[in-house]
């Protein structure tokens, strides 16, 4: 893979030229589908999965289609139709499990899915959506989580103590996976969250993110009634959202998307924005900046004045790391990378935070099983051979995995260097200088020489 620009021209991401040209085509200024006519039908089929695994298929049939290969517009078209659906099965379960939650006395506000309608999706039909994603406060945690499982719902999946949610609960089925992620039999499943900002896993304190839930109000989406987030807090714990997976290496691409949708849309909004700026106060506000800057570099969106000037504002290694780095985040989901785990050390505030990303980027915090499911997953792709034997293919993991992580740590460390080397006020005559001494003493026999990376 090479480098492509993207966006504003700002970032060159290392990513497949059927992802750049997909970039290209959901560009919210300048969009062009060009090189996108010119992908050949191996590259479609390449491209139609990764948007999948992106979820990134829906906004792709908004774009210009005439041109595609008309099996690529059938498709695109039935993966709206059978999305449509979906969203009818997942309101359904929405409103019963709402009714029974506020029968038990569990307040609670949807967060992301449908509540993201209409400003950063018009659609709800447009937008892929697995689960329910649910915050309830402290105090009513338990009792939603039991009135959920008193009407059919079951744990799917085991506690984690990097989670900011429970475990998922869905309710069991005869349903198979068929290869359609938008399947309409596809049973929803709900999580219900405990916090709009895990300080503990972080290890960056945003206390001011609590605060979401006072503000907290209800909502109409057609006939169906739902309480949310406040508009500028719903603003908020999306761009900490994907703050939070660039951090830990997750997929943010179609939640970055969905923000610049919002900024692009919302410039001109002076009321907004200035609620904004009085409601979030400066800690917050920079937090917010840096998803803001990747909008604007990777999706070419307009952006008001008060958050240039956030932007502006950053310290001097985030805006190093926002040039530099913000295309880690897009090479993240095709090779391993810990980019987002440096912007983590430039975040946090005190040395022992420092000292426990450090740890977490070199050593890891544990070694999945013999049948853990990422073992025959490797990109969100199910890799070939999974009837192989157990062992072979766990080996295979073990040494893919720690030869990935070895070539990541070396690019974390030369990265770091490089950024610290990059936010120091060094004049061009003292970098001069330093290259004459490298080459005098390496040309000496009796001195050491050394190198510096930038």
């Amino acid at each position: 893979m090479r480098p492509y620009p993207i966006g504003n021209g700002t970032v060159s991401p290392r990513i497949p030229r059927e992802v750049a040209a997909l970039l290209e085509a959901l560009q919210l200024e300048g969009a062009n589908t060009d090189a996108l006519l010119g992908l050949e039908d191996a590259d479609w089929h390449r491209l139609l999965e990764f948007c999948d695994l992106a979820h990134l298929a829906l906004p792709l049939s908004q774009a210009n289609t005439a041109g595609f290969p008309g099996w690529v517009v059938d498709r695109l078209q039935r993966n709206v139709a059978d999305n449509g659906q979906r969203f009818e099965r997942i309101k359904a379960a929405y409103i019963e499990a709402a009714d029974a939650m506020w029968r038990a006395g569990a307040s609670h506000v949807v967060l992301k899915g449908f509540a993201q309608v209409p400003d950063y999706v018009t659609d709800p039909r447009l937008r892929s959506q697995s689960d329910i994603d649910i915050y309830c406060p402290q105090e009513h945690l338990e009792r939603a989580q039991s009135v959920l499982m008193k009407i059919g719902y079951v744990q799917t999946e085991r506690p984690d103590i990097h989670a900011d949610h429970l475990p998922s609960l869905s309710r069991p089925s005869d349903w198979k996976w068929r290869g359609n992620p938008y399947d309409p039999e596809m049973p929803p499943g709900i999580e219900l969250h405990f916090c709009f900002w895990n300080a503990r896993a972080s290890l960056i304190e945003i206390p001011e993110a609590e605060g979401f839930w006072e503000r907290s109000l209800i909502r109409r989406l057609g006939k169906m009634e739902f309480c949310s987030l406040h508009p500028v807090d719903q603003l908020g714990y999306l761009a900490l959202h994907i703050l939070r997976g660039i951090l830990t290496g997750d997929w943010v691409i179609h939640h970055v998307l969905e923000l610049a949708t919002f900024l692009h849309n919302h410039t001109r909004d002076v009321e907004f924005w200035s609620q904004w700026q009085e409601m979030h106060g400066p800690d917050l506000r920079r937090m917010e900046a840096v998803a803001f800057s990747l909008a604007h570099n990777w999706f070419s969106c307009s952006i008001p004045e008060i958050v240039r000037a956030e932007v502006d504002r950053l310290p001097p290694g985030q805006h190093r790391w926002l040039q530099r780095f913000s295309g880690g985040p897009l090479e993240v989901m095709f090779r391993h990378n810990k980019d987002g785990r440096l912007l983590q050390l430039l975040l946090t505030r005190t040395r022992t935070s420092r000292q426990s990303v450090l740890r977490k980027v070199m050593i890891p915090a544990r070694v999945p099983g013999l049948d853990a499911p990422m073992v025959r997953i490797r990109y969100r792709r199910v890799l070939d051979g999974t009837q192989n034997n157990k062992l072979v293919l766990y080996a295979r993991f073990l040494a893919r995995t720690a030869l990935a992580n070895a070539a990541a740590n070396l690019s974390f460390l030369l990265h770091g260097a490089g950024l610290w080397f990059s936010t120091r006020a060094l004049t061009t005559q003292f970098w001069a200088f330093l290259a004459v001494c490298f080459f005098l003493t390496s040309a000496s026999p009796s001195t050491s020489s050394f190198s510096t990376y930038s």
